[in-house]
């Protein structure tokens, strides 16, 4: 039984692994190799005081912690230096349909490069939208950190964990909504 205990935690931290960039996975990567031995699993086991909240609550927040949780995830949100939310859609069809960045359509359909996942909603025709000012800010602010929107969903917190910079995340908003990207203008393959 022990050895289901050590053996989740390295096969998260695998994945984890995978991302690229500087993130807090990576600085308790560090602090795990310096501090090795009896620590081991304390500070795999160590969350943060959001992730900490939701497994408290099994990821179904309380009314009375909500709003101030949702306030506080918003507060980390931050965006590109230009103010542009849409940047270009070819940079990122390269981090939607990558397995070491985006790795976007591994949850989600809608690519038309890749087969996709089921985890997420599809995300097929997304662009259909339109390109107005408070759909670009949803968009990036869902990639930026999900759980300003949808508290304590399993989606990755890109821009929040510091797996994408403010920049790349406006790049997936391009792919996502512009008219001319392969994303809207190409079908999605499905299985």
């Amino acid at each position: 039984m022990r050895r289901i205990y050590l053996l989740i935690p390295l096969v998260l931290l695998g994945l984890a692994l995978g991302q690229t960039g500087p993130s807090y996975i990576d600085a308790e990567l560090q602090r795990l190799i310096q501090a090795g031995g009896q620590n081991y699993s304390n500070i795999l086991l160590k969350q943060a005081p959001d992730q900490a909240l939701c497994s408290i609550h099994r990821n179904k927040l309380p009314a009375e912690v909500l709003g101030p949780f949702i306030e506080a995830q918003r507060q980390t949100i931050k965006y590109p230096a230009d103010g542009k939310l849409m940047g270009d859609w070819r940079q990122g069809d390269a981090i939607f349909n990558t397995l070491a960045r985006g790795n976007c359509f591994s949850c989600h359909v809608g690519s038309p490069r890749n087969i996709g996942g089921n985890v997420g909603p599809s995300l097929e025709k997304y662009g259909q939208r339109g390109t107005s000012e408070a759909v670009q800010k949803y968009t990036y602010e869902v990639i930026y950190n999900v759980w300003a929107y949808f508290p304590c969903t399993v989606m990755y917190r890109f821009g929040h964990g510091g797996l994408l910079k403010p920049e790349e995340i406006a790049h997936v908003v391009a792919y996502l909504l512009d008219p001319a990207s392969d994303f809207n203008t190409k079908p999605a393959l499905k299985r």
